[in-house]
């Protein structure tokens, strides 16, 4: 059985596997990075390393909104990224039988590789490495 963080992006639900985060850090101070693109909120330090924080929901197309105070901060192994999301819901626990696969239509922007229903809730399953590559990081 798998832990999954289930966040809010614009009226859709999304999760990350456990072992996808380094850490879910309370409010942290959010400094601006010059001529960086408008997707990302700026910077914050995470014991002494300085990371971007990308709007998640910008980027995949949600359109700008209010964001949870806390952050989802990816292991350095992933790549320097922190997430800014709606609203962080909390802790779900997944059964591996239960993830369906995701319908790719061809839009590489949607960054879902499975996705999963808990109770009345249709949460798509966050697939990091098509985040990062559609970031030109990976």
């Amino acid at each position: 059985m798998q832990k999954v963080l289930v966040f809010q992006l614009g009226q859709e639900f999304y999760g990350l596997e456990v072992s996808r985060i380094q850490e879910v850090v309370e409010a942290p101070a959010v400094h601006y990075i010059p001529r960086a693109a408008e997707c990302f909120l700026g910077a914050i330090n995470v014991h002494g390393s300085i990371v971007p924080v990308l709007d998640l929901g910008a980027f995949l197309g949600f359109g700008a909104k209010e964001h949870d105070p806390r952050i989802i901060v990816l292991p350095p192994s992933t790549g320097s990224l922190a997430l800014a999301v709606v609203a962080i819901k909390g802790f779900r626990s997944l059964e591996g039988e239960t993830l369906l696969p995701y319908q790719d239509d061809g839009d590489n922007s949607a960054c879902i590789r499975a996705v999963f229903n808990q109770g009345n809730e249709m949460i798509n399953l966050l697939d990091v490495e098509r985040l990062l590559a559609g970031m030109g990081k990976n």
